[in-house]
């Protein structure tokens, strides 16, 4: 006699089902809690986009556009991938800033964290009245969203405005940028954690640390023979 191999059966005292072969659910049958399975309650229901009214092609690309990021936030369709960027603003309008700005080695971003790279004992502190948070050692970063218009992007749930777009612009970031301040002393014992938010995106994170800059390489009359 022929041995059968089971490939669909139940487990870990009967908690755990294995599905090793085919799973058929006939019509008319419903399947509850899972996640994707469709409905009004399930998770992956995206928000409800009216019938389109557009009588031009740009007003129709408009609503296609829209029904696309609902989509992607409801996780229905892969989300647009971020491109960030980190780096100083180029112009900074206070003068502490600007004199900062010149003493920061590097400033790098890979796998989600921003490091610049800076002697924080070496920098001014100010009170300057763009940042209105007391006096500390600022620095003024530039991160670059990859999107366009900023006023679409939540920093840590809160909307960026056409006032930051303008006030990066003033600091000679290019557009899709806006100014962070780092305040470097609070900065270099605890990292600076951020969520970025947009349609169609969904949310990354990302974390600023302070560390030392590196130290020149020794000449070769410093190595000695």
């Amino acid at each position: 006699m022929d041995s059968i191999v089971t490939k669909n059966y139940s487990t870990d005292e009967g908690n755990t089902w294995v599905i090793g072969g085919r799973l058929v659910i006939e019509e008319g049958a419903e399947v509850e809690g899972l996640s994707g399975s469709g409905g009004s309650g399930s998770d992956a229901a995206a928000e409800n986009q009216s019938a389109s009214t557009a009588a031009a092609l740009l007003e129709l690309v408009s609503d296609f556009n829209a029904l696309l990021n609902k989509l992607k936030n409801a996780g229905i369709m892969t989300p647009d991938t971020w491109n960030v960027t980190a780096g100083l603003a180029p112009t900074p309008t206070e003068e502490a800033l600007a004199a900062n700005k010149e003493k920061v080695q590097s400033v790098t971003l890979a796998d989600g964290v921003i490091t610049v790279a800076v002697d924080v004992d070496e920098l001014t502190e100010s009170d300057g009245s763009d940042h209105d948070q007391g006096t500390h050692k600022w620095l003024a970063l530039e991160i670059g969203t990859g999107i366009s218009d900023i006023t679409g992007v939540k920093l840590n749930g809160a909307a960026l405005t056409a006032q930051d777009a303008t006030d990066a612009q003033a600091a000679g970031c290019a557009a899709g940028s806006f100014v962070l301040y780092i305040k470097t002393e609070e900065a270099i014992e605890t990292p600076v954690a951020l969520t970025l938010w947009a349609d169609g995106y969904g949310e990354t994170s990302l974390t600023i640390q302070i560390a030392a800059p590196a130290e020149d390489d020794p000449s070769p009359d410093d190595q000695g023979e």
